[in-house]
């Protein structure tokens, strides 16, 4: 396991261990990083530093996922979660001892040391991180060193403190073990308790395994890499807090801590059949938000919520998708029959400024799409994508009606979506090709963009020659290439390796693609664009973003909805052997 790539964590917890290399070569090393939504750009809560007689000594290290070992002349360094809220660090060898740098960046950050002679224990105040950490060692001993200089103007700007934590072996001992506790609200004191590294680590790989046994049957060749994806899904996993009121899947413990409202709907069809509680969250996480307009946030993590963009309206096709792997309550369907329904009366209330039944994206990040060259003129726009998604959200509200036994309910939804997708075909269609338009003046939007073509996911909804257009432009040599669908054409001018959505192949368009080629007919091109990217997972891991012609891994290394994306597709690839 490559902890630069993929931090090592326990479900629920809010902590994970990462190296971090750096140009400056003081800040390269082992680091136990928070991931609350504000840590983002300060996520380095202790610095891990193994020390032989007190002084600092390079080490060679190994990871396996659940256990982290720090080779160095003279001993070793063993790290592991027990569980959520702790970690435990055991070092062995003569005069081999822990520094637990707590790297202060304000000056009302700093760390106390209390308890009695003999029995001290640490309490790490990390407001850079919005939480605390109770450290003690349950064999030897700890100590404190700072140096605090406070501001006397009351100021929050940044001070040049130092504070740091000592963790050594009692004499007459070549061993120590240290416990890393996470207490987020509130003060603590070591639980008089039996503390064992071995027993810890055991049951750490017992919660995993737990997790594990529920994921779908795969191909077994892909067997090593649905682990992995697992993997990543349980470590970014975290527990209610704050604004989360539910168990949360987070998009990444390195880049992007917290929920997006479309990412973690590729999450929730991952876990439906597996783990169906944690499935509904998903959805739930961000509907637990929604406002009295029926719009819900953006983005929201533990300690941050963005209302400022909304993301596509995909939830509706999602509750379509986990339906045929779980049932829901008719308390649940009531539920969110309620949401989707205000969800989509809130666009037609709120994103359609001109009122011609056409809903418009106000700016790229509303679309998931966030640069795709159909904004490259930061106009407002109507894109057929988002007609397309909320057709689809109409479709779900009359089979989540006709499961609730609402015949007039269902007979509207059926006959809004009928029209609705009139009104597509009249506006949208081309040449029998979908086109964005700019919403004041109607005008053509001239795009290489894949944007656009996500409508393909209505399906038999469009006509023949339209459907028959779209399929045949993606699987053409402008958007295929060895590894998957490139998100700009390949011979646009605006085409980039590395541009975010001007070239990169992403998990979500994938899997949309594929589920309508699937109603389309197209199985040929399914089971073709399906290994494509089970391979490149296989070879790249689970990257935000993948170079349409290399395949490599771009941007966040460890990125959940890919890792979702690859459970769901290899699962359905199983399902058809």
């Amino acid at each position: 396991m490559d902890i630069k790539k993929t931090p090592m964590s326990h479900f629920g917890s809010y902590m994970a261990l990462t190296y971090q290399e750096s140009m400056e070569d003081e800040k390269n090393g082992l680091y136990v990083n928070a991931v609350r939504g504000k840590s983002k750009h300060n996520q380095n809560a202790l610095k891990i530093i193994p020390t032989v007689k007190g002084t600092p000594v390079g080490y060679s290290y190994k990871a396996d996922g659940f256990q982290l070992s720090l080779f160095f002349e003279g001993g070793n360094i063993q790290v592991c979660f027990e569980d959520e809220s702790r970690i435990y660090v055991k070092g062995t060898g003569d005069n081999v001892g822990l520094t637990l740098d707590s790297q202060p960046v304000y000056n009302f950050e700093y760390n106390y040391l209390l308890g009695n002679a003999g029995e001290e224990y640490c309490i790490v105040n990390s407001y850079k991180n919005l939480t605390k950490y109770l450290i003690f060692a349950a064999e030897g001993s700890v100590s404190l060193q700072q140096n605090v200089y406070m501001d006397t103007t009351g100021s929050t700007n940044k001070a040049d403190n130092l504070s740091s934590i000592q963790v050594n072996s009692e004499e007459n001992s070549d061993s120590f073990l240290c416990i890393i506790e996470d207490i987020p609200k509130n003060g603590a004191v070591p639980e008089d308790r039996e503390y064992s590294f071995e027993q810890a680590l055991l049951k750490s790989k017992q919660h995993f395994n737990r997790f594990l046994s529920k994921q779908p049957a795969v191909p077994k060749e892909y067997q090593r890499t649905l682990e992995e994806a697992a993997y990543l899904n349980w470590t970014c996993t975290v527990n209610p807090e704050g604004l989360l009121k539910r168990k949360a899947i987070y998009m990444s413990n390195s880049n992007f801590p917290g929920v997006w409202s479309w990412d973690n709907a590729f999450n929730a069809l991952a876990l439906a059949g597996v783990d169906n509680q944690l499935a509904w969250d998903q959805i739930q996480v961000l509907f637990d938000h929604q406002d009295e307009k029926g719009q819900i946030p953006g983005s929201v993590s533990d300690s941050t919520i963005r209302w400022n963009f909304s993301k596509p309206p995909v939830q509706g096709l999602f509750i379509i998708k986990m339906l045929e792997k779980m049932d829901l309550s008719k308390p649940q369907l009531e539920t969110i029959y309620t949401q989707i329904k205000n969800h989509v009366e809130y666009y037609f209330n709120y994103k359609d400024f001109n009122k011609d039944g056409i809903c418009e994206y106000h700016h790229g990040n509303d679309s998931g799409q966030d640069n795709s060259t159909v904004f490259r003129n930061a106009a407002i726009i109507d894109s057929p994508d988002l007609t397309a998604f909320l057709i689809k959200s109409m479709d779900m509200l009359a089979v989540t009606s006709d499961k609730l036994d609402r015949p007039q309910d269902k007979i509207f939804w059926e006959k809004k979506s009928e029209q609705m997708s009139a009104e597509f075909c009249e506006y949208f269609l081309v040449d029998n090709l979908p086109t964005a338009r700019f919403t004041r003046t109607g005008e053509i939007i001239e795009s290489e963009s894949i944007l656009p073509l996500v409508s393909i996911i209505l399906g038999n909804k469009l006509p023949e020659a339209a459907r028959d257009n779209i399929i045949n432009l993606l699987r053409s040599e402008k958007f295929l290439t060895d590894w998957g669908i490139a998100s700009e054409a390949l011979d646009s001018s605006y085409y980039e390796e590395d541009a975010y959505w001007r070239g990169p192949i992403w998990a979500p368009t994938t899997l949309l693609f594929i589920d309508a080629f699937q109603e389309c007919g197209e199985h040929e091109l399914v089971q073709e664009v399906t290994e494509k990217f089970l391979e490149l997972c296989k070879q790249s891991g689970f990257a935000e973003n993948f170079n349409a012609e290399t395949g490599e891994g771009l941007r966040d290394l460890a990125h959940t909805w890919t890792s979702s994306v690859f459970i769901h597709l290899a699962s359905q690839l199983k399902d058809e052997e």
